[in-house]
């Protein structure tokens, strides 16, 4: 009896810890789309990305993302991606592992596969930032100029200080150029 009962004790408190965790995130991605100055957009940018790369449900499932993380920055993307893909499948409702998927096969030029797993990061969280910027760099890599162009505007009433939104005036110059 007394499992049971500290089993529901368990299960509530660590779904009031993710519902907290939950607010947390929603505040952060509000004061991120009020921010007035870039250095205070950067300050919740950098909250925003700490909470999506250590979202996993252990430590050792948040380590295996710093490995992989790791894995990317020295050139071995197939080594990353199997780790990544293998970390997806053990925390389906992580969006991080999906997203660092969509980004090697960015890097490997597999924009379908990349579009995929954009796709599903964006199920899984609709404000990626990462994700939606990713999306309007393929866009722009496979000439769908109009869609590079709507994803910016998408992502900057999310994250109003990106940086890509300095490929804006180039991708409307690139519009222009072809209705002429």
């Amino acid at each position: 009896m007394f499992k049971y009962f500290f089993s529901i004790f368990l299960f509530i408190n660590l779904n009031l810890i993710s519902s907290a965790f939950g607010a947390e995130l929603d505040q952060l991605f509000s004061s991120l789309k009020n921010a007035e100055k870039q250095i205070t957009a950067q300050k919740y940018e950098k909250k925003i990305w700490n909470y999506w790369l250590t979202d996993g449900s252990s430590e050792t499932s948040n380590q295996k993302m710093k490995i992989g993380i790791r894995l990317i920055q020295d050139g071995k993307l197939n080594d990353a991606l199997i780790l990544f893909i293998k970390l997806s499948k053990i925390e389906p409702h992580w969006a991080e592992p999906i997203n660092k998927m969509a980004t090697i096969r960015y890097l490997q030029k597999d924009f379908s596969g990349s579009i995929k797993d954009i796709n599903l990061t964006l199920k899984l969280e609709p404000r990626h930032f990462g994700a939606i910027s990713g999306l309007a760099q393929i866009n722009l890599a496979i000439g769908n100029y109009e869609d590079a162009l709507k994803n910016i505007d998408y992502v900057l009433k999310i994250h109003p200080f990106l940086n890509i939104k300095e490929l804006k005036p180039m991708i409307l110059k690139m519009l222009k150029k072809l209705q002429i």
